[in-house]
């Protein structure tokens, strides 16, 4: 991930809601070695249907917890450019 300019901010949310991967893959109904590769920053590719899922079951989990917090694509991953700005 780190690589192509994305930089998990997985594991950090994870901690936030005092959660395990497996709690969230079992949640977002997501196979635990996905979850893994995210949290670890190890994913090569994510489908919307699966970032979806997790981003739900995060929020759901936030709402049970008391959380105000509410969790978005930034919460899994932010992209920084890995490309030189123009001189």
């Amino acid at each position: 991930m780190k690589e192509n300019g994305f930089i998990s901010t997985f594991e950090q949310s994870l901690s936030e809601l005092s959660i395990t991967k497996n709690a969230i893959a079992v949640e977002s109904k997501v196979r635990p070695a996905t979850i893994a590769d995210l949290q670890n920053g190890q994913a090569k590719q994510i489908n919307f249907e699966t970032l979806k899922a997790i981003i739900d079951a995060m929020n759901r989990m936030a709402a049970v917890r008391g959380k105000e917090k509410v969790y978005a694509i930034e919460d899994v991953f932010t992209y920084e450019s890995t490309q030189k700005a123009p001189e």
